[in-house]
Formats: structure tokens, C-alpha cells, sequence
């Protein structure tokens, strides 16, 4: 193949892969018409999200962190590392023709916007109040327990109270970011670099 078919080639994965370009297709006929939630356009919707819940839950209840704006700042890593790394793999996988480096470059770029949302979402989510100041799950059950266990469920469901409203708008945020940098039909605004 010639170097410029292969840019055209390129090209054309662009077009088709543009996040928020339903424009032939609305968003459910676009999954439901053979299209995986594996498909570029969609994993970015779900698949950070979850997998950031999941990691930065495990680092704020082992490192038994409870100031929300450390929090913030992990959040906005682990969004970072998490949306490069599916984002570069994707990248790898559809643009066959475009060089490394490029790809590379293009990853690093798409993953700040997803990171400062998560950040400024996580730390304005401060401004919430948390449930309760210390809420403990164990009812007494007439066994007597142990005081570790006992102390170790009242700093987890402590760690839940104060970063249970964080969580949730840092994933509203996200899912801004994603809106904002690719606006909804509109092929021509999209800030997502690909190939």
C-alpha cells in the first residue's frame, strides 16, 4: 500500500470513530445495530468510570485516606492513567497506518481534559455534606466480636461517608468532560485526537 492510501485509511477510521457523532445514527440504534460496547465511540463512556471506581476505592480504603483533597488528586491520576491506557490501546488497535508516537502523543493529550473534570468535580463535591460522621454496619448480634474488626468496619464505612458524594460527582464530571470535548452531532468540534 502507498503512504497515502494508508493516510486515507486513517482518515477514514477518524470519521467512523468520532466520540458523540451520532449523526447517522442515533446513540441506540448505533448499539444496537451490531455494534459492540466494546466500539471505541462507547467504551469511554463505561469502562473509565468503573475501572476508576474500582482502583481509586482500593487506594483510599488501603492507604485509609480521608482528606478529600488528596482524594481529588489521586482521583485525577488514576482517571489519567486509566483513560490514556484504554485510549492508546484503541489507538494501537485502529490506526494501523499512523506511527507510534503520534498515537502516543494523541493519548497523553485526550487524557487531560477527562483528568482536570475529575479533579475539580471530586474536590467541588466537598461543598456536600457526608451522611453521617461515623455510621458502624455490625448490628450486635449477641457474639462477641472482635475490637479489630469492629474498628475496622467503623473506618470503612467512615471512608464510604466522606467519599461516597466525591465519587459520584467526579463521575458526573467525567462524563461532562467526555460531552464537552466532543459535543453531541457535531462532526467538526470534536477535541478528540485520534490517528
Amino acid at each position: 500500500m502507498s503512504k497515502n492510501s494508508n493516510k486515507k485509511n486513517d482518515n477514514k477510521i477518524r470519521k467512523n470513530n468520532i466520540i458523540n457523532d451520532f449523526t447517522k445514527k442515533n446513540f441506540f440504534e448505533y448499539i444496537f445495530s451490531g455494534n459492540s460496547i466494546f466500539n471505541y465511540k462507547i467504551i469511554l463512556y463505561w469502562l473509565p468510570p468503573l475501572l476508576f471506581i474500582l482502583t481509586t476505592s482500593l487506594v483510599i480504603f488501603m492507604a485509609q485516606i480521608e482528606s478529600e483533597f488528596l482524594a481529588g488528586l489521586i482521583a485525577g491520576l488514576v482517571i489519567y492513567i486509566i483513560y490514556f491506557i484504554i485510549d492508546f490501546t484503541y489507538q494501537n488497535i485502529l490506526c494501523k497506518y499512523t506511527s507510534k508516537l503520534k498515537l502516543l502523543k494523541n493519548s497523553l493529550i485526550n487524557s487531560l481534559t477527562p483528568c482536570i473534570f475529575v479533579i475539580i468535580g471530586y474536590i467541588i463535591a466537598v461543598l456536600l455534606p457526608n451522611v453521617k460522621r461515623c455510621n458502624i454496619l455490625l448490628q450486635d448480634t449477641g457474639i462477641e466480636e472482635r475490637g479489630e474488626l469492629r474498628k475496622m468496619n467503623t473506618d470503612i464505612t467512615r471512608l464510604m461517608n466522606i467519599h461516597k458524594n466525591n465519587f459520584a460527582i467526579a463521575i458526573f464530571f467525567y462524563i461532562f468532560s467526555i460531552i464537552y470535548n466532543n459535543p453531541l452531532k457535531k462532526k467538526k468540534c470534536s477535541n478528540n485526537n485520534l490517528c
